[in-house]
Parts: C-alpha cells; sequence; structure tokens
C-alpha cells in the first residue's frame, strides 16, 4: 500500500482529482457505525480517507455511497463538515432515534452517483430504531437508467432471545419493503445487525428475503474466520467505545441475487473486506503488535490500525461493484449512396466497450452479438470486450440485393443494464441493376440482323436502328453509348451521342449508299459499345448489328403491259383487242394515233415479259 505512505495523496487537491473523473467509475460502498461520533476525529478523518484510498481488494476507488449508522442530529451535522463540500448529502431523517443508537445518514461523491429523493423511506424495526431506504442513479448511465437501491439499519443489540426476536422482526420489515421494489431492482443491505451466528432469525429472515452474503452464509465464530469480524477493534471501554477485541462480525453489506456474477451491477469479487482486518488480531485490539492489511507496508498498515482502534468501536466494511459496460459503435467508412449491383463496398464497425471504471475488472465485461437485416444480413458474429477495449470488424454488404436500401446492423448485448444497446447501425443508398441494351423491346436480344432491298443508283437510303435499355425502371442504371464501330461502306453511321438512356428506346441514324452497287448481297457490321451510367460498379457491354442488304436487278421493260401490272400476259392482249381499231394512247405502242396491228405486234412480241 505505497500510496498509504506517501502525505501527497492525503491532500485535499489529490483526492479530488481523483472524485472528479468518476463518471464511470466502479461503485465502492463503504458502511460503518460512527458511535456517534465518540471516537478522536482525526482518526475519523484518517479512517475516512483510508476507506476511499484501501486497495487492499487489488485496487483503491473513492467511495461512491457512505452509510453511516449511529448518527444523531450533532453527530449528521459534524459529520457533514467533516466530509466537506466534495460530499453531498442523501436525505436525512431523524424520527427521535438519537436515545436508541441515533439515525442512519448517507453520504455521496455526486460525480458517481445520484440520489433520486422519491426513493427514500423510513422502515421502523424496533427498539426505537429505523432503517433508511435511498434510491441512486448511476451516473453516466441512462439508457438504460441503472438504479441502485441502499438499506442502512442498526438493528436491536443484545444477546437475549427477545433482542434477536426484536432483530428478526426488523429483518423482515427490511425484506418486505425489498419485495415492493420494482421487478429486476438491484439493492443492498448494510449496517450493524448485530448477529452473533449465522444461525439467527434475523440473518435467516434476510436470506429467506432475497439477499445474498457475499462471504457465504457459512459460521463466521472463532478465531478461523477472524478475517470476518468486524467488531470491536478494542478492549479498552473509553469515551463511550465499547470493548471487547475483534471477535464478533456485526456489520454486513448483504446484496440482491442481481448483484452476483460478472454483469453489471454486480460485486467484484475479492473486495468484500472489514478495512483494516489482517485476520490475524482475533480477541484482541486490531493495533495490538503490528497489523499486517498491507503485506509489505506495516507502517501504513499499522498506521491504519492506530487510527481505527481510535475511531469507533466497529470497523467501516467496504465492497466494490463493477458498474456495466458502454456499448459504443459506429461505421468507419460506410457510405452506400447509390452504386450498381457487384460493387465491392469495403465497410467496418468499431465496437467499444466505453466504460472508463478505475482499473478494467471495474467494469462489466461487452458480450456482444451482431446482425444484420438486407444487404446486411450476411453479417452474424459475436464477441466480448472489457472496459476500455476497442474491435474494428469488416462488414460485407450484399449489392447484388437491387432496391432502395434502408437496412441495419444490430448489435445486442447480453447484459440488461448494458448502455445503448441494442445499437443499430443504418446503411441507406440504392442499389441498380446493370442497364440491359435490347435491339427489340419485349425481349432482351443482344444481336440483330436488319434485312434491307435497295436498288442500283437509287441515292442515299435513310434507316433509323432503334435499340431499348430493357425493362428499364428506377431500380435499373440508365445507359450510355460509349462507341460505335464505323461500318465498311456502302454503309454510313451519320453520328450522334446518347447517354442515360432510360425508359425511351434509341434510334440511330445509317445511311447506304446505292452508287455504282451491282446486284447481290451486301453484309455489313457494327458494335455498339454501351455501359451503364457514371456511378461505382458500372460496367460495360456490346449490342451486334448486322446489315444484310440486297441490291436489287433493274426492273425489266414490259412495253406490252397495257394494264400496268408489271408483265406482259394475257390481259394485255385481251385489253388491247378491246381496244383495237380506237384511240386509246396506252394501247398506241406505236405512237400513230391508230390502235392496229402494228401495235399488236409489238404486244406479240413482249408477250411472257416480266413473268
Amino acid at each position: 500500500m505505497g500510496s498509504m505512505a506517501s502525505g501527497a495523496v492525503w491532500s485535499g487537491a489529490a483526492v479530488a482529482i481523483t472524485w472528479a473523473s468518476l463518471a464511470h467509475a466502479q461503485v465502492r460502498v463503504a458502511s460503518w457505525n460512527l458511535a456517534e461520533l465518540r471516537g478522536e476525529p482525526d482518526a475519523i478523518e484518517f479512517v475516512i480517507d483510508a476507506v476511499g484510498l484501501d486497495d487492499r481488494g487489488g485496487f483503491a476507488a473513492p467511495v461512491a455511497i457512505m452509510l453511516l449508522q449511529e448518527v444523531d442530529f450533532v453527530t449528521y451535522d459534524a459529520v457533514s463538515a467533516m466530509l466537506g463540500p466534495e460530499w453531498s448529502s442523501a436525505t436525512y431523517t431523524n424520527s427521535n432515534e438519537d436515545p436508541y443508537g441515533g439515525a442512519q445518514a448517507c453520504f455521496y461523491h455526486a460525480a458517481t452517483v445520484t440520489e433520486v429523493p422519491s426513493g427514500h423511506a423510513d422502515l421502523y424495526t424496533g427498539a426505537g430504531r429505523r432503517a433508511d431506504r435511498w434510491q441512486f442513479t448511476l451516473n453516466g448511465y441512462d439508457d438504460p437508467v441503472v438504479d441502485l437501491y441502499v438499506y442502512s439499519a442498526h438493528l436491536k443489540a443484545g444477546n437475549s432471545s427477545s433482542s434477536e426476536a426484536e432483530r428478526e422482526t426488523g429483518a423482515i420489515r427490511i425484506t418486505d419493503d425489498i419485495a415492493e421494489l420494482p421487478v429486476g431492482s438491484r439493492y443492498i443491505v448494510v449496517g450493524d445487525m448485530n448477529f452473533y451466528g449465522n444461525d439467527e432469525l434475523g440473518y435467516l429472515a434476510f436470506l429467506a428475503g432475497g439477499l445474498d452474503d457475499p462471504l457465504g452464509s457459512g459460521d463466521w465464530g472463532g478465531g478461523s474466520n477472524a478475517i470476518k469480524h468486524s467488531q470491536s477493534p478494542r478492549t479498552i471501554q473509553a469515551g463511550g467505545l465499547a470493548s471487547g477485541g475483534l471477535d464478533d462480525r456485526f456489520d454486513f453489506q448483504l446484496s440482491s441475487p442481481l448483484l452476483d456474477g460478472t454483469g453489471g451491477l454486480s460485486i467484484i469479487d475479492g473486495t468484500y473486506r472489514a478495512v483494516g482486518n489482517d485476520g490475524n488480531h482475533y480477541n484482541v485490539a486490531i493495533n495490538d503488535g503490528n497489523n499486517t492489511y498491507w503485506p509489505g507496508d506495516p507502517a501504513a498498515s499499522n498506521a491504519l490500525a492506530d487510527a481505527l482502534h481510535n475511531a469507533s468501536d466497529h470497523l467501516p466494511v467496504v465492497v466494490d461493484y463493477r458498474v456495466p459496460p458502454i456499448l459504443d459503435a459506429s461505421f468507419d467508412v460506410c457510405d452506400l449512396g447509390t452504386v450498381i449491383e457487384g460493387w465491392q463496398l469495403d465497410c467496418s464497425i468499431d465496437i467499444a466497450n466505453a466504460a472508463s471504471p478505475v482499473v478494467p475488472e471495474g467494469a462489466a465485461s461487452l458480450q456482444w452479438t451482431m446482425s444484420g437485416t438486407g444487404v446486411l444480413e450476411g453479417n452474424s458474429d459475436s464477441g466480448s470486450l472489457d472496459a476500455g477495449e476497442t474491435q474494428m470488424l469488416a462488414v460485407s454488404v450484399d449489392t447484388t440485393i437491387s432496391g432502395v436500401v434502408d437496412d441495419q446492423l444490430l448489435l445486442e448485448a447480453s447484459d440488461d443494464l448494458t448502455q445503448h444497446a441494442p445499437a443499430a447501425m443504418s446503411l441507406t443508398g440504392h442499389v441498380l441493376r446493370h442497364a440491359n441494351p435490347s435491339f427489340v423491346s419485349d425481349a432482351d436480344n443482344d444481336f440483330y440482323v436488319y434485312f434491307i432491298d435497295v436498288e442500283p443508283d437509287s441515292g442515299d437510303v435513310g434507316l433509323g436502328v432503334q435499340f431499348w435499355n430493357y425493362l428499364w425502371d428506377s431500380d435499373q442504371s440508365r445507359m450510355d453509348i460509349d462507341n460505335i464501330t464505323a461500318p465498311d461502306p456502302p454503309v454510313t453511321f451519320l453520328g450522334g451521342s446518347w447517354n442515360n438512356v432510360g425508359p425511351f428506346p434509341v434510334s440511330m441514324p445509317f445511311s447506304i449508299d446505292t452508287t455504282g452497287l451491282s446486284p447481290g448481297a451486301i453484309v455489313r457490321s457494327v458494335t455498339i459499345s454501351v455501359s451503364d451510367e457514371d456511378l461505382p460498379g458500372e460496367a460495360s457491354s456490346s449490342l451486334h448489328l448486322t446489315f444484310n442488304i440486297t441490291v436489287l436487278d433493274p426492273e425489266p421493260d414490259c412495253v406490252g403491259d397495257v394494264t400496268g401490272d408489271g408483265v406482259t400476259d394475257v390481259s394485255d392482249l385481251l385489253a388491247f383487242l378491246e381496244g383495237f381499231g380506237g384511240s386509246d394512247p396506252a394501247l398506241d405502242l406505236v405512237p400513230d394515233g391508230i390502235i392496229d396491228i402494228n401495235d399488236m405486234l409489238v404486244l406479240l412480241g413482249d408477250f411472257g415479259c416480266g413473268v
């Protein structure tokens, strides 16, 4: 206990610095029968400081809640003045209890806990005495709120059967009140109970009423149990302080079962102790010979033992409680926005147990599980983080699922007092399908053959080739036309550019130059390169267009085709005979104004043309 030997740590400034950082510190609860301040004031102050600096349980931690017995009106004012402004006073009531051993008092550090005044109650426990109940909330823990109910009692003294019965009545009164607390409440019952053994009815009533004894319910009598004793550290009866040597366990801190285990709020194993009791002073004064409370530091141990001897006829009982974990989680980099399906999004989540106790074991570990919805459904993990630890996890985003994204990564915790749990990390954005080019509106067709007949020397034949962004809707990327290969003559692409093609088709202009073409077939191919709109994940694809051009033979000139149907046949002969001898210009095949044998000879000579 090197700190005890250093005068600096006892200064008000040093202690205040410690108190200023208690918001997430573990909760140290101390209880002490002050014997109405009949001890030496300097010794009392020394012990109060020592209770906060005591590292016998493995670490030092400022006291969050101090519960005092035998505090009458005068004592209360004196204790308040002795503690100073860094301590806050919880609700104090005194219903004519001074003649019966004084009332209960509670002081606390407002940096760590806050009293809920409406949670205070007086409970009559017999023999003119009352127990007090206080309700505290743990600062920095409001999601959910962490409540702790503390009871302080001073039960009837005496070793008679009537005194034992009165203690049982008082214990039952307290456990009846506990039964009225909200379901799931955490509570502590402390005080000078005056129990002489583990078979006392009052002690058994506490156990039956839902309280656990952190030291176990076994026997605490005799020298083999000396480490459990709290009364009396003196063998000299003077100044109203009782003697008898350290051979009784009168002072207790009993707790609800919910304070067991490793969650928060819960007792830190090995921290329950009677301050200054080294286990080697059975039935003698605590400062008889050397005290070894802090092994390796006899000077500090002996100084504490002397102060305890002179301060009261009871030892303080101290227990440290770990606080719940605090879940702190955030996406490190995860901005989806609008992307094309298949885009690889690298995301991570930082998970931390943000509790900041004095020592890591002063906060419960964060037991977390992770699950996701929608595009985050593939994320399933779990782990454990001690106070102050952080873990970064890669997060997978399934961008094969198109549509509007409004999904969550859910972090849950097994401890029902874990702060900010469950935590939901939201991911929003929009995943689009790839654009889908097609030459037809009602099917997915990337290949198309355009058949066309042209006549030679008929000039430039224009044509428009249409294609669509097939099945486009708001969940599909628009389409950009990136490149069109130049076809070989006689086909020419007339130019143009198209971007953001959505619900309407594109018509691409081509022209065929028929000048000098010979009858026959001409095949020309065009590749059209398209891509998604300019978004992360865009991809390219191609359309393949083939022009199959037939250059026709020149139409034959059938001079005998007087009916105009493109052929010279029987219908023409019949029409000619009907008009024979007349003057119909259409039948005047030898233009001389007369429909005669000469015209018939021309028709017969052309008979069968065009057939």
